[in-house]
């Protein structure tokens, strides 16, 4: 959550003391500012880390904007574990008669191969996916998953650099704002 602190208060005050009124839009409209930026550079930082589209990442962040009489903006995401084919994987087609292992890779310099894990794909629904057996049979199996958005936005080095970039363009933003509002005057 992107909240303005006492010294960013502090400041709109005494630059804005002739006018007021327009603390509460000046605050909100730079609050907004870095959330959007908050937004963009989760997405930046993940794909860092991440073998991940940008656009996976994007869809599952929503912002819940500033408002004058709510001067506070959260960026929050949502979303499940995501099937490991969306992720690097060899071979992303089903091989009938490959007898090497599957490898896949989550994590940027990471990654290996799985045992046990095939790609198939369902006669049912047509989707491609990767599997691995349960048990000693060639059923049950069971479909392999990477982490959610959520979770890779939450480690630390993303969640970290993402609050660091979104109080620098709050900083930022204020600065702007205030001279965007004097020059109003």
């Amino acid at each position: 959550m992107i909240e303005l602190k006492v010294e960013h208060m502090e400041r709109l005050e005494a630059a804005l003391s002739e006018t007021p009124e327009k603390i509460p839009r000046a605050a909100s409209r730079a609050i907004n500012r870095a959330a959007y930026t908050a937004r963009t550079e989760a997405a930046r930082k993940v794909r860092e880390e991440y073998i991940i589209k940008h656009g996976d990442v994007i869809n599952t962040i929503k912002i819940y904007p500033a408002s004058e009489s709510d001067l506070s903006a959260s960026v929050v995401s949502r979303g499940s574990v995501i099937p490991l084919i969306k992720f690097r994987v060899s071979p992303k087609k089903p091989q009938p008669r490959r007898r090497k292992p599957l490898t896949a890779t989550v994590k940027r310099g990471e990654g290996g191969p799985i045992a046990r894990a095939f790609t198939a794909q369902m006669r049912s629904s047509g989707y491609i996916g990767v599997f691995q057996r349960v048990g000693n049979p060639r059923l049950p199996i069971r479909q392999l998953y990477g982490p959610s958005v959520p979770q890779m936005i939450g480690s630390r080095n993303v969640s970290q650099w993402v609050e660091e970039r979104a109080q620098e363009k709050l900083e930022e933003r204020l600065d702007h704002e205030i001279s965007r509002v004097l020059e109003e005057v």
